[in-house]
């Protein structure tokens, strides 16, 4: 037995069951134990662990502009093209950052869908472009 499969399995009844933690808790303890895979612990931690930061990071948009955005100016930001294809109802949290790098516009990260919108890629693209 793999300890990513008991981590799966922990990972989805709380996600199925969020109102039980306590006893879904106990019950897997048990479980463990009674299959004689308490030395697997540690693994199963780690693993968890990994499966709560990979879905955090779906749940998460990050916004990364040249000049410091409001939390309204941010709503505003992803309802417009292209961002707003890019939101669904899974993204909970929106965390904003700021990049002097960028000299203008935004760069939104959502779980594997990155769109760069910032003048730096646009000043980048032109240069490749004339360069050709």
């Amino acid at each position: 037995m793999r300890a990513s499969y008991y981590a799966r399995a922990l990972h989805s009844a709380l996600k199925e069951h969020p109102e039980m933690e306590e006893k879904l808790l106990k019950q897997f303890a048990e479980t463990v134990k009674a299959n004689g895979h308490t030395y697997l612990l540690p693994k199963i931690v780690r693993s968890f662990g990994k499966l709560r930061e990979k879905e955090e990071k779906g749940n998460t948009i990050q916004v990364t502009s040249a000049v410091s955005l409001s939390e309204q100016q941010t709503q505003e930001l992803l309802k417009k093209e292209p961002f707003k294809h890019a939101l669904s109802t899974s993204h909970k949290k929106v965390i904003r950052t700021v990049d002097s790098s960028l000299v203008g516009g935004v760069i939104v990260k959502t779980g594997n869908e990155r769109i760069d919108a910032s003048y730096k890629r646009a000043l980048l693209d032109l240069y490749q472009h004339i360069t050709e």
